[in-house]
């Protein structure tokens, strides 16, 4: 068996440790060299500034006599013999009212910005020269002149400018010494280090290498390797564990051959045990696709059943809203037919005194008495037809879910009027709190069943028990497109543990006594799928509770129309 051709080495390990070496090394070295350079400068640049203190007790005397004696002459050339030093780019001198009197080379005005000056002392602006080292500094001195009597007192101020470049020049040879200091003792640290790791490892390395390329995955051989270097360091080390490897390595080769003829042995009768397990997933999975069908057949039946429940719901809800209706149109009409007959007796008597003469006190009681008649016919008619149009509007919505364009206040109490009959039969009363004026584009069939749902709660759930309640029903305009509708009792409140599950379908406490689960379930589905809102419900035990929906003022359009 040949050997593959071992691949080229491309990055030794002597020469990426000599990388990673001199790299921290170079660091270091570049930190302290930049911290060198900037010390120097710095010490260079507090000599200079020294220098130009020194300026004041040389130049100050002779200043201050020539600005208090006038003499301008003598002042130019003071400055200009002060600007052939080689510290100074530029003088300038002030009175005491801040205006420049003289100046020599470049200054800088009380804005910061380079004058300069010429050779008759006209100030113009400075040539700008692109530079790193162009910053100006200076040092401000004050001009006291010394009377007669020994008084002294300040008639301006002179200023000294000097710039970093100057401060560069200072020190430049300096910091070539300190770089070419730093280059030579990096390179010699190199060769130095690279002849050592050649030797002392890369030479072990070398044996390492060449005994692994003569091992043969067939042959690991008999002869354990040893490597020729003196001492004893890591290398040693690596060379016993890689002949405690090569050791191993023929035990596995050893159980490699015993573990071939057991699995030989096993394929044999894998076929038939694999025919066997195949069997038994036919099976598994007819059992499953039946399971499968049982399970969709009950999921069908439960959806049908959620459904018809809530149909039987609502038609339960219209039914009790058409019995209230009945009774409340029973006192009407029953007080219409009483008044009908008594005016058709009235009538009567007043036909045969008719016949046999009249006197006027009969024709005026005949009078009052239909006048009387005609006035408690009409307001019971007119409570009648009340009751009947408020129960067609609903009724229509009720059983349509027509969309329409409505006022929310008018069909809210719509319905409150058609539930009326039957709130009146309890000691709970319901107050209306919403103000006119709120158009919807909207289901008001379907709103109506959510109002019926919740009010039908609080009595069933949140007054049982009580001789007292109070229901409100609120709204106000959330934004330009939304309405948020509150409906709060001031009932027994939901507990705690049962708030994450009010809208669950078929979850009720009062199973078997009036409740079927649906009424909270019905409600979101309506809020949330038809409506195009949310609902939310908040509850305090022994406080209350609050359903609150928020409901776009345009509904959501639906092609095969809503469905709850």
């Amino acid at each position: 068996m040949d050997k593959p051709e071992a691949p080229p080495l491309i990055d030794s390990i002597a020469a990426r440790l000599l990388r990673i070496i001199f790299g921290c090394y170079f660091l270091v070295t570049l930190v302290v060299t930049v911290a060198q350079l900037a010390a120097e400068y710095r010490h260079t640049e507090s000599r200079l500034v020294r220098e130009i203190d020194a300026m004041q007790h040389t130049f100050g005397p002779g200043i201050a006599d020539a600005m208090w004696r006038y003499n301008d002459d003598i002042l130019r050339g003071i400055l200009s013999g002060m600007k052939e030093l080689p510290v100074v780019v530029g003088i300038k001198v002030e009175n005491d009212a801040g205006e420049i009197v003289r100046a020599v080379g470049t200054i800088a005005d009380r804005r910061g910005r380079k004058l300069q000056a010429d050779a008759h002392g006209r100030l113009g602006p400075a040539v700008r020269e692109d530079g790193l080292f162009e910053k100006m500094f200076h040092r401000v001195f004050p001009i006291v002149y010394l009377d007669e009597a020994g008084k002294a007192q300040q008639i301006g101020t002179w200023t000294v400018y000097s710039n970093q470049r100057i401060v560069v020049k200072q020190v430049e040879y300096g910091f070539f010494l300190i770089l070419v200091n730093s280059v030579i003792k990096t390179l010699a640290l190199w060769f130095i280090f690279l002849f050592v790791v050649q030797h002392w490892l890369g030479k072990p390395l070398r044996q390492l290498s060449d005994f692994v390329g003569r091992l043969n995955i067939d042959n690991l051989g008999s002869n354990a390797f040893v490597l020729k270097d003196k001492g004893r360091h890591e290398l040693h080390v690596l060379a016993g564990k890689l002949n405690e490897m090569i050791a191993k390595l023929r035990t596995a080769f050893a159980e490699k051959v015993s573990l071939n003829a057991r699995l030989q042995d096993l394929n044999e009768h894998l076929e038939q045990r694999v025919a066997e397990r195949t069997a038994d997933l036919v099976r598994d999975r007819q059992e499953l696709a039946k399971a499968n069908e049982n399970l969709a057949n009950a999921v069908e039946t439960l959806k049908l059943a959620h459904e018809e429940l809530g149909r039987s719901e609502r038609l339960a809800a219209l039914g009790a809203l058409v019995a209230g209706i009945a009774h409340e149109l029973n006192t009407p009409i029953g007080n219409s037919l009483t008044v009908a007959s008594a005016l058709a007796e009235s009538t009567s008597e007043f036909a045969g005194q008719f016949n046999s003469g009249l006197k006027k006190s009969v024709v005026e009681k005949f009078i009052a008495d239909t006048s009387q008649a005609a006035d408690l016919l009409t307001r019971n008619i007119v409570r009648s037809a009340d009751l009947v149009t408020s129960f067609k509007q609903v009724a229509v919505d009720q059983t349509s879910s027509q969309r329409r364009g409505f006022d929310l206040a008018e069909v809210i109490g719509e319905n409150l009027r058609a539930l009326s009959p039957m709130l009146r039969k309890t000691a709970f009363s319901v107050d209306l709190a919403i103000p006119p004026g709120i158009k919807l584009d909207s289901y008001p069939g379907p709103l109506g069943q959510v109002l019926m749902n919740l009010i039908n709660n609080a009595v069933l759930h949140g007054f049982d028990g009580r001789d007292h309640g109070a229901i409100t029903v609120a709204a106000s305009r959330d934004g330009a497109a939304m309405v948020v509708m509150r409906v709060s009792d001031d009932g027994k409140g939901i507990a705690p543990e049962h708030m994450h599950r009010v809208f669950d379908p078929f979850f009720t406490t009062k199973l078997g006594t009036g409740g079927c689960g649906l009424g909270l379930s019905i409600t979101h589905n309506i809020v949330t799928s038809v409506l195009g809102g949310k609902v939310h419900v908040e509850s305090t035990v022994a406080v209350g509770t609050c359903f609150s929906l928020v409901l776009p003022l345009v509904a959501p359009h639906r092609e095969d129309g809503p469905t709850y």
